[in-house]
C-alpha cells in the first residue's frame, strides 16, 4: 500500500515542480527583452529580417518558442487544469539596463560591427541553435585572419553566456539563465539577415 502512495506523492511533487517553472518564467517578456538587447547590438530590425523557418528553434526539450508545442504532456495537462499557471506571467518588461548588461552589450556591439558582421555575411560563421555563434566554413576566412576570427567567436560566446546570466540575475531569478539563452537563440535567428547561416533544431546548418 505504501509503494502506490509513495509513487503518487512523487508524481505530484514532480508535477508541482513543472507548474512552478511554467508559472514563474515570463516567456513573452523574455522574447521582448531579447529583441531589445539584440537591437542594441545589431541595430534595428530591417526588412531583410524575416521570421526563422520552421524547425530552426530549440529541440522540444529546451522549452523555447511556442509553449504548447514544447511543453511536456504533463505540463500541458496541468495548464488545462490550472489555467492560472499560464495567466500568471507578469506583463512588466524584464530589466535589461543594468551596468553589467550594458557593458556586455557595448563589447558585443563593437565586436559585431568590427568583425562578426563580415564573417556572418561571408558564411564563415553562423548562429547555433543554442544561442551561440560557431565557425561554419573556415575556408572563407583568410589564413592570416583565422586566429583573430577564432578569438572573436570565443569572446562572443563568453559574452553571450554572461549576458544571459546577468539578465536572469537582474530580474531576481538566476535560475532563468538557461531559459534566457533559449529565448535569445530564437531571436538571434529571427534577426539574422538573408544569406546568413544558422543551425536548425537538429544542429544542421541552414542558410537563411
Amino acid at each position: 500500500m505504501r509503494k502506490p502512495l509513495f509513487a503518487v506523492a512523487a508524481m505530484l511533487a514532480l508535477l508541482a515542480g513543472c507548474v512552478t517553472i511554467n508559472v514563474y518564467f515570463p516567456a513573452a517578456a523574455a522574447q521582448k527583452a531579447a529583441d531589445q538587447v539584440i537591437s542594441n547590438i545589431m541595430g534595428p530590425a530591417s526588412g531583410s529580417s524575416a521570421p526563422a523557418p520552421a524547425g530552426s528553434t530549440q529541440p522540444p526539450s529546451s522549452g523555447a518558442g511556442n509553449p504548447s508545442q514544447r511543453e511536456p504532456l504533463a505540463m500541458r495537462m496541468l495548464d488545462a487544469v490550472i489555467p492560472a499557471a499560464n495567466a500568471a506571467e507578469p506583463a512588466a518588461n524584464l530589466d535589461v539596463q543594468t551596468p553589467a548588461i550594458e557593458a556586455i552589450e557595448a563589447r558585443m556591439r563593437s565586436r559585431f560591427h568590427s568583425t562578426l558582421k563580415g564573417l556572418f555575411e561571408s558564411g564563415a560563421i553562423g548562429l547555433t541553435h543554442n544561442g551561440d555563434v560557431a565557425v561554419h566554413d573556415a575556408s572563407k576566412i583568410p589564413l592570416a585572419q583565422r586566429s583573430q576570427a577564432t578569438q572573436a567567436v570565443a569572446a562572443e560566446n563568453s559574452d553571450r553566456a554572461d549576458l544571459y546570466k546577468q539578465i536572469a540575475i537582474a530580474n531576481g531569478h538566476p535560475e532563468w539563465a538557461q531559459r534566457m539563452r533559449e529565448a535569445f537563440a530564437q531571436q538571434w535567428i529571427n534577426r539574422a539577415q538573408g544569406g546568413w547561416y544558422y543551425q536548425d533544431a537538429s544542429g544542421n546548418w541552414q542558410r537563411k
